[in-house]
């Protein structure tokens, strides 16, 4: 996963991309709370229904284009989150 990214990155300067890094991924239904941050240390929990309208948020912006984003849900707690706050990316 992370060389196919660092190739994305290295050789195709001539498009635009987005690279979405979800958490720990849950089925149950979507909190509406799942936020994207720059922050690629950051660590928690997202529901996979909400994964899918962060990336749907993410294709519709051009703030979001040629970054590596992780995507993640503050608001349920997750046994390897550390409570640290995590700022949330402008989509």
């Amino acid at each position: 996963k992370e060389k196919a990214e660092n190739v994305l990155i290295k050789y195709y300067t001539n498009m635009n991309w987005t690279i979405i890094r979800p958490g720990g991924l849950k089925s149950e239904p979507a909190t509406g709370k799942a936020i994207l941050t720059e922050d690629t240390r950051a660590i928690g929990t997202i529901h996979r229904e909400d994964v899918a309208a962060l990336a749907i948020k993410a294709l519709n912006s051009s703030n979001t284009e040629r970054k590596v984003l992780t995507a993640i849900d503050p608001s349920i707690d997750s046994a390897v989150s550390d409570g640290k706050q995590v700022e949330a990316f402008a989509v």
